[in-house]
């Protein structure tokens, strides 16, 4: 699980890096390369930051991350849960 501040200078350094908006029943979740993104305040145990809606999570990526270039969006049935 990596924090904001590295999964943006990740995105920024590393331009082949996996995007992945992960569509869960309930929420989304975003992950890089297969890490999960890490919450503003860390739980017991960790758990990888979730958002209620698609256009949050995009929103999340374009503007807080800075991302620009290609998301894959997966069904969370193709994912163990």
């Amino acid at each position: 699980m990596i924090n904001a501040p590295i999964a943006k200078a990740l995105l920024e350094m590393k331009k082949s890096a996996n995007v992945v908006i992960w569509d869960y029943q309930s929420y989304f979740e975003i992950t890089i390369d297969s890490k999960e993104i890490a919450p503003q305040r860390m739980t017991s145990p960790p758990q990888a930051r979730k958002f209620k809606t698609l256009a949050a999570a995009y929103s999340y990526l374009r503007n807080f991350l800075d991302y620009e270039r290609g998301i894959t969006i997966l069904i969370a049935s193709s994912r163990d849960n």
